[in-house]
């Protein structure tokens, strides 16, 4: 008998969430934005948005009025 393996559930972006970009390309941070945000990194030149932005193992994600943001 095969024993199931759990898959970790992957988390859907609440409305009103923030989450970080980071490129997919070169890895660089970028900023904390709206799912549905576009931004052209400036290292690389590569277009990052909500969909094809790197994921850290623990992919936050914090409310427009967070104080850990508004001190940036």
């Amino acid at each position: 008998m095969k024993k199931k393996q759990h898959k970790p559930e992957e988390t859907s972006v609440l409305p009103g969430m923030q989450v970080e970009f980071i490129c997919p390309k070169c890895g660089r941070r970028l900023a904390w934005a709206l799912p549905d945000t576009e931004m052209r990194c400036p290292a690389c030149g590569y277009w990052v948005t909500g969909k094809n932005r790197k994921k850290t193992e623990n992919d936050l994600m914090l409310p427009l009025d967070d104080d850990q943001l508004i001190l940036f």
